[in-house]
């Protein structure tokens, strides 16, 4: 019966596997259990004074010790991810998994140890100098560097950061060292790659200042093009209307003193051009009635027909025969020219009141007439 120990010893970062056959060497792990601690001296002479604990192991067909399953053989549990020795492929799946108890026993093909007490002899390739392998787990970040040496911001980081060595073959006969990159180191040449872009990053700022500054000219100016040529188009229009205005058969030229508006076909005029209509008919009536008195009788003619009754045949011959030119008729013929614009001012109805005041005046005449007759 073969079993195998996987000792570790973390100071060094150095690892072994020891392979024992004889049953009384390793018969003082059965019966114990996962993070218990036992005393190595049972292994070899060599291991006097070391202490190991127990932090797992293989039965012989590869099933793992599961922490926490208080049995010393293998057994089928329910898993779901959160312990170990199963991996959900989706969130809430659960499997019963098989699994090996946390007590050691002898169906166990191997048993991991780690060194906890140091003996007074060394172990090569566990803890002696040479095997001292450094990690390289150390921190990268270089605030994190200074943080953990007590560095300042004067201080080289590199110097302090976890290196390795490198073991010498026919290639490379010097000695050599691998260590991380360190991040957030501040350099020489990133010092000036930093300038470089802010000086980019201020040449594109004024260029795009220059660009838009330009654009905005160029778009005023076009504004102001597009309203001088829509207020030359509204100037030309407007002129074009008043062309076609005067040019019309309507608008030869300015109104007279007394013309009448010109009427629209079809329309009646409005009640404010009546009155204007008016006042245009009896302003020459005025004007022949302020005639000299040479000219009496054709100013009784000359009146409007709705002013007075037509005149008798009597009065047609008198007017019609050459009077002579006394003072006496002068005198009547100034009368009749200043009633005149009384006659031209008078209303259709006191036209109408008047011819019949005459008529009855017509028909008392003859009865005096014939009375005296008598």
């Amino acid at each position: 019966m073969v079993m195998k120990l996987n000792i570790a010893y973390p100071p060094n970062g150095s690892q072994k596997v020891i392979e024992l056959e004889d049953e009384k060497k390793f018969r003082i792990f059965f019966d114990k259990r996962i993070a218990e601690e036992v005393p190595a001296d049972m292994i070899g002479d060599e291991f006097k004074g070391y202490q190991v604990k127990i932090t797992g192991g293989f039965d012989k067909d590869g099933f793992a010790m599961k922490q926490g399953v208080l049995l010393n053989h293998r057994t089928r549990i329910v898993l779901n991810g959160t312990t170990g020795h199963y991996h959900p492929k989706r969130d809430g799946c659960r499997k019963r998994k098989s699994v090996r108890g946390c007590i050691c026993g002898p169906d166990l093909s191997v048993i991991n140890l780690v060194i906890t007490k140091k003996g007074p002899q060394e172990l090569p390739g566990l803890t002696d100098p040479d095997s001292y392998r450094p990690s390289l787990r150390g921190p990268k970040r270089a605030s994190k560097i200074r943080k953990l040496w007590g560095l300042k911001k004067e201080d080289d980081v590199r110097q302090f950061v976890s290196r390795k060595k490198l073991p010498k073959d026919e290639k490379h006969k010097k000695d050599r060292y691998k260590s991380p990159k360190i991040q957030r180191l501040i350099t020489p040449q990133r010092l000036q790659r930093k300038r470089r872009l802010l000086a980019l990053k201020k040449r594109r700022y004024e260029k795009n200042q220059k660009q838009a500054s330009e654009y905005a000219k160029i778009l005023n100016q076009i504004r102001k093009d597009k309203r001088a040529a829509i207020l030359s188009k509204r100037r030309k229009a407007s002129l074009s209307l008043k062309g076609r205005d005067v040019k019309a058969p309507g608008n030869a030229g300015p109104a007279q003193p007394g013309a009448l508006p010109a009427q629209v076909p079809g329309k009646q005029p409005t009640q404010e051009a009546k009155p204007a209509a008016k006042k245009a008919q009896e302003k020459p009536a005025g004007k022949t009635a302020a005639a000299p008195a040479k000219s009496a009788a054709p100013a009784k003619t000359a009146a409007p027909a709705k002013t007075d009754a037509p005149a008798t045949k009597k009065q047609a011959t008198k007017a019609a025969t050459p009077v002579p030119k006394t003072e006496a008729q002068k005198v009547a013929a100034a009368k009749p020219a200043a009633q005149a614009p009384k006659a031209a001012t008078a209303t259709p109805g006191a036209a109408k009141v008047a011819q019949v005041q005459k008529a009855k005046a017509a028909q008392t005449k003859p009865a005096a007439g014939a009375k005296g007759k008598k």
